[in-house]
C-alpha cells in the first residue's frame, strides 16, 4: 500500500472507531436505559456499570482499529513497542518539560481572555472524564493508562511509524498521526472551552510524542509521557469537586 492510501485509511479507521463508540449513546435516553440494564445484572450503580461499559467498548474498538491498521503495514506489534535505551530516561524528561509548559501556556492564554473561565470544572464535564469520576478512586489512574496505551499504539504506532515504514517523510507522518490524534479527542467533547482544552494539548502532545516516538524508536516513551498527563487531566477534574460531575455521570 502506497503511504497516501495508508492515510486515507488511518483517517477511515479511527473516524469508525470514534463513531461506532459514541453514536449509538448520543441519545440521553438510550445512556440512561443501558445504565439501568448493564447495572441491574452487574450490580454496581448505573454510573459505575456505564463507566465499565463504555471504558471496554472504547478499548475493544481501539484495539481492533490498530489491528486493521497493522495488517497494512509491514510493522509488528513489537516494533512500534520498541526498546529504551540509555538516553531514553533524559528525552522523557525534556518532553514533560516541554509539553507542561506548552499546555501551561495555552491555559495562561485561554485565562487571559476569559478570566472567568472554570478550566477544571469544563474539564470534569467531559464526556469520558465524568465516566470515570464515576468510578472508585483507584481506577483514575488505570483507566486512563489503558487508553492512552490504545491510543499511543495507534497513533504513534501505527499511524506515524507505519507511514514512515511505506516511505513517508516523517513530516507528513508526524502531521497526519498529531491531525488524527488531536480530531479524535475533539470529538469527544462537547464545549467550546472543552475543544481548547484538550485540542491545544492533543495537538501538543502528539508533536511532542511523536519527536519522542522518532527519536527513541518506540512508542514506549510517548506512552509514558501520555499516560502522565491523562491522569493529570483525570485528577484535575476530581478537584473541581462534585459539583462539577454530578450532572453528566452518565456521559461518555
Amino acid at each position: 500500500m502506497s503511504a497516501p492510501g495508508y492515510a486515507g485509511l488511518c483517517a477511515v479507521v479511527v473516524a469508525g472507531w470514534l463513531a461506532l463508540y459514541r453514536v449509538p449513546f448520543n441519545d440521553p435516553a438510550r445512556r440512561r436505559r443501558t445504565a439501568l440494564r448493564l447495572a441491574g445484572r452487574t450490580g454496581p450503580t448505573p454510573e459505575a456499570a456505564f463507566a465499565v461499559f463504555g471504558t471496554v467498548l472504547y478499548l475493544a474498538l481501539g484495539a481492533l482499529a490498530l489491528t486493521v491498521l497493522l495488517a497494512a503495514t509491514p510493522l509488528s506489534l513489537q516494533q512500534l513497542v520498541g526498546r529504551l535505551g540509555p538516553t531514553t530516561p533524559l528525552a522523557l524528561l525534556l518532553a514533560v518539560l516541554g509539553t507542561s509548559s506548552a499546555n501551561i501556556l495555552c491555559v495562561s492564554l485561554l485565562y487571559r481572555a476569559n478570566p472567568r473561565v472554570d478550566v477544571p470544572g469544563e474539564i470534569a464535564r467531559v464526556q469520558w472524564i465524568s465516566s470515570i469520576l464515576a468510578l472508585p478512586r483507584h481506577y483514575r489512574w488505570i483507566i486512563p493508562a489503558a487508553a492512552a496505551l490504545v491510543e499511543e499504539l495507534l497513533f504513534r504506532g501505527a499511524v506515524l511509524l507505519g507511514l514512515g515504514a511505506l516511505g513517508s517523510g516523517f513530516g507528513v507522518a508526524l502531521a497526519v498521526s498529531t491531525c488524527l490524534f488531536a480530531a479524535g479527542q475533539v470529538a469527544l467533547v462537547s464545549t467550546p472551552v472543552q475543544a481548547y482544552v484538550l485540542g491545544t494539548s492533543s495537538v501538543t502532545l502528539g508533536v511532542v510524542g511523536g519527536l519522542l516516538t522518532a527519536a527513541t524508536g518506540g512508542v514506549l516513551p510517548a506512552l509514558a509521557l501520555h499516560m502522565s498527563f491523562a491522569g493529570f487531566y483525570t485528577h484535575l477534574s476530581a478537584s473541581a469537586g462534585a459539583r462539577a460531575t454530578t450532572p453528566r455521570r452518565l456521559s461518555l
